[in-house]
């Protein structure tokens, strides 16, 4: 509050600019009494952050942070082994094999080898297959397409050996017909 006394030593006298000076006065002085409380209420706001930052577990953050990271990297190299299995898988079934046990032969050889795919494609898988076809001719199912020889029973079977192909390359007139 303005003292009046004050005012009448300074030569101010008139009532209602008295009034008017005191109002203003103590308007401005609320004023700074609102702004100091708001800078105090930011102060201990900021107090507050301050020390909940220091209270924080940093070690226990940052070993946790490595854990999940770990664990992202587990599970994107576990996604990785399934695709490469079932591409495998799908490139093994479509060699057309005659059974699992077979497939599950050549499965083993060509993981035995670490061979990687470039999309769909095996890189090396075709020198390995070639080498188990050479081998193991019998492990492979007919074509069904090739055309066979007709036996004396007068039924043709479902494809021609290497050496009945070469006969009848050799005898073309002796073709069966069908």
């Amino acid at each position: 509050m303005i003292d009046k006394k004050l005012l009448k030593e300074l030569g101010i006298t008139d009532e209602a600019v008295v009034t008017r000076l005191t109002s203003i006065y103590n308007a401005d002085i609320q004023t700074e009494k609102d702004a100091a409380a708001a800078l105090q209420t930011q102060l201990t706001e900021a107090n507050t952050a301050i020390q909940s930052f220091k209270d924080m577990d940093i070690d226990g953050i940052k070993k946790s942070a490595d854990d999940w990271k770990q664990k992202a990297e587990a599970a994107e190299a576990e996604r990785k082994a399934f695709e490469h299995r079932t591409k495998l898988s799908a490139f093994v079934k479509g060699l057309h094999l005659r059974d699992d046990i077979y497939e599950a032969h050549v499965t083993k050889l060509l993981e035995e080898k670490g061979l990687k795919f470039d999309g769909d494609k095996l890189i090396g898988g075709d020198d390995v297959v070639q080498a188990f076809r050479e081998s193991h001719a019998d492990a492979f199912q007919p074509d069904k397409s090739e055309q066979a020889a007709a036996p004396t029973s007068g039924s043709a079977p479902e494809t021609m050996t290497g050496v009945e192909k070469r006969f009848y390359s050799r005898n073309p007139h002796l073709v069966p017909k069908n």
